[in-house]
């Protein structure tokens, strides 16, 4: 009967390191998940930064081109009055002093 008694007693010793030992492994393994998962979330932050970076770079580039063409349009039409001026501004005294004089 002592026997029987030390032996349910060493069982149940056992049985709570077991349990022990699994409580430690899934307090370990609820460790690693998080570590896991804040991992791959700083990686997947850190390629959208990146991400944003090179679409930024694109997008700034596009509109400096962008505006290079709009200024060199502007230009144009900014040398064409001047060329129409230059070689229309006395007909165009001649007329307005005409058209307010005659009124």
């Amino acid at each position: 009967m002592q026997d029987m008694l030390k032996r349910i007693i060493e069982m149940d010793e056992q049985a709570r390191l077991v349990k022990e030992q699994a409580k430690k492994e899934k307090a370990a393994t609820e460790q690693e998940i998080i570590e896991t998962k804040k991992k791959i979330y700083d990686e997947y932050i850190e390629r959208a930064k990146d991400r944003v970076r090179k679409n930024l770079e694109v997008d700034k580039a596009n509109a400096e081109k962008e505006w290079e063409v709009k200024k060199a349009q502007h230009q144009v039409l900014s040398d064409n009055l001047d060329k129409m001026y230059s070689e229309n501004h006395d007909l165009w005294v001649e007329q307005i002093v005409t058209r307010v004089t005659n009124n």
